[in-house]
């Protein structure tokens, strides 16, 4: 499918599910499996989800998803940390280059490609306020020449960027208008407080019983399946202080 063709069907998405599906065949059009989207400022403006920050979604491998954050590579990440300071796309590998990398952050991109993330272009995107997101893209097989790439990952990138953000904020306005109740909001800003079950019926003078009857309630409107997700979202959504 061609580049405007994939436009004209962000602009027709009505799910930022459906949003990431288009990103995935495009990119792999391009030859480029693998992505990630991060904002790298203002996170919690994104759809809540069950990527730590600065993930907003993405395909990579789960074992390196995992690896990546359990060793704390969010924080030393030379594309990551790198990226607000660059206007264009970049390949990961010409950090080493034009950057006097540390050994660990020379580790992350070598690890990245045993993990099978190759030919690493990220795509600073800035936007109002000094806000800014990141598009990156990598290649399970390699590719034979990303640097020629460049134009259309950044038309892509930009394009997924303002269709993917719409959406979101149209979720916003769905779930401005979830009707929780007086006690659910009590039982959810305790719980943001890291009271337990107990600790609430003991603050809001009710059971314990009822206190997770208002959980299962909240969770169940708010799409969530854990008190932790259920918080994020309230809060995200503004349905709690």
């Amino acid at each position: 499918m061609r580049l405007p063709d994939f436009v004209q069907e962000f602009g027709e998405a009505d799910s930022t599910q459906s949003v990431l599906a288009l990103m995935e065949r495009a990119a792999t059009d391009l030859g480029f499996d693998k992505f990630a989207y991060c904002a790298l400022t203002g996170h919690d403006r994104y759809e809540a989800g069950e990527n730590p920050p600065p993930t907003v979604a993405h395909n990579f491998p789960a074992a390196w998803h995992d690896y990546y954050f359990e060793h704390g590579y969010q924080n030393i990440d030379p594309v990551l940390l790198l990226a607000p300071e660059i206007e264009h796309p970049f390949l990961w590998d010409s950090l080493n280059d034009s950057y006097h990398l540390e050994p660990e952050q020379r580790t992350v991109l070598r690890q990245a490609r045993d993990f099978g993330l190759r030919d690493g272009v990220a795509v600073p995107l800035h936007g109002p306020r000094g806000s800014v997101c990141l598009v990156t893209f990598a290649a399970g097989d390699g590719h034979p020449d990303p640097i020629a790439e460049f134009p259309k990952l950044e038309f892509l990138a930009g394009r997924f960027h303002s269709a993917y953000g719409a959406i979101g904020r149209s979720e916003i306005e769905r779930w401005n208008g979830v009707p929780l109740s007086m006690r659910e909001r009590q039982c959810l800003r305790l719980a943001a407080r890291g009271k337990s079950s107990q600790e609430i019926g003991g603050i809001l003078k009710i059971s314990y019983n009822a206190v997770n009857y208002y959980f299962k309630n909240a969770l169940h409107k708010l799409g969530a399946n854990t008190r932790v997700m259920a918080v994020v979202k309230a809060i995200r959504y503004g349905l709690i202080d």
